[in-house]
C-alpha cells in the first residue's frame, strides 16, 4: 500500500494561506486577515513573552548588608 502524498511543487509548503478574514466597512474598505505566517509569529511571540516572564526572577531576595 502506497501512502505517499503527491507534492506538485516543493514550494507548496511555503504558501501563505488565509485562515481568518474579516471585511469591515470601517474606515473605507478595510480587510483584516490572519494568515498562517501571522499565526506562527503570534504563537512565537507569546512563547517568548512567557519564557521571559518565567526566566526573570522577580521574587529574589537581596540582602542590604
Amino acid at each position: 500500500m502506497n501512502t505517499f502524498i503527491n507534492i506538485i511543487s516543493p514550494l507548496d509548503q511555503f504558501e501563505i494561506r488565509n485562515l481568518l478574514s474579516l471585511d469591515a466597512p470601517v474606515m473605507g474598505n478595510m480587510s483584516f486577515s490572519l494568515t498562517n505566517i501571522g499565526l506562527y509569529l503570534t504563537i512565537a511571540g507569546y512563547v517568548i513573552i512567557v519564557l521571559n516572564l518565567l526566566a526573570t526572577n522577580l521574587d529574589k531576595l537581596v540582602s542590604n548588608a
